[in-house]
């Protein structure tokens, strides 16, 4: 046999142990299908919101993914005067009938709580921290004790109200926030803000009711004063949904 004919056995010979290759390959990349049948499934946008499991409480807005509930706040720096302020005036309501409940993660509002899409977030602090880093530390104080209830009326507060020399630190702040929320289209603060640090809060409208015993709140509030000292500000706070920021005064 020629070297030419020796050639062209030798390229048919390849060409079959290729295509067998092939075979065995596809052959190995058969797998059974898994039957799924029994596996439950939870859909990706479902939520369901249960308001037993936080005192009733309801939401502002209805839970979808992606959107992140936002808030800016000054953090109450110690908590330890306030909680025994707060024992003194839950006295006070022994008599309703409603249960009211203490307020945690005690603060002062300077935003809404507002929706902020995920892909925004860091953009969103990363401007905060430039208009915040400005802003000068000052003292915080409170004057009198208010009752307030949220736009939705499902809640009714008790709070501290910050008093006038702190009202002018907070506005400045609010300014600040609120350029940055219009940057984002988002809705800026209420435009005459009462700046108060909510302490108890009832389920329901149940404002004329404990405004019944303001009187003698506050002067429990102005025997206090010699104790009850004032809050030294050096940070604002930022939550989005479960990530939390702080940002430094100048």
């Amino acid at each position: 046999m020629s070297g030419l004919s020796y050639l062209c056995d030798y390229g048919d010979s390849g060409e079959s142990e290729t295509e067998e290759s092939r075979n065995i390959v596809k052959e190995k990349l058969k797998l059974p299908v898994p039957n799924l049948t029994k596996v439950s499934v939870c859909p990706s946008d479902s939520y369901c919101d249960d308001p037993q499991q936080h005192h009733g409480r309801i939401r502002t807005f209805p839970h979808i993914r992606g959107n992140w509930a936002s808030l800016v706040y000054i953090k109450s720096p110690d908590e330890s005067d306030v909680l025994d302020l707060l024992n003194k005036i839950k006295f006070v309501f022994k008599t309703i009938d409603e249960t009211c409940y203490p307020c945690d993660n005690l603060h002062i509002s300077v935003s809404k709580t507002v929706v902020l899409k995920y892909h925004l977030i860091t953009s969103f602090t990363t401007s905060l921290q430039k208009i915040i880093s400005g802003i000068e530390t000052f003292e915080l104080g409170f004057d009198t004790i208010e009752v307030y209830t949220n736009e939705e009326k499902t809640r009714t507060f008790l709070a501290l109200k910050a008093d006038q020399l702190s009202r002018k630190f907070l506005l400045k702040i609010v300014e600040k926030v609120d350029t940055v929320l219009e940057d984002y289209n988002l809705p800026t603060f209420y435009k005459d803000p009462s700046f108060h640090m909510s302490i108890l809060w009832w389920k329901g409208d149940m404002k004329d009711v404990i405004l019944n015993h303001i009187d003698e709140l506050n002067t429990i509030l102005a025997q206090e004063k010699e104790v009850f000292r004032n809050f030294y500000i050096q940070k604002v706070d930022c939550k989005v949904g479960n990530k939390y920021y702080q940002f430094h005064l100048d």
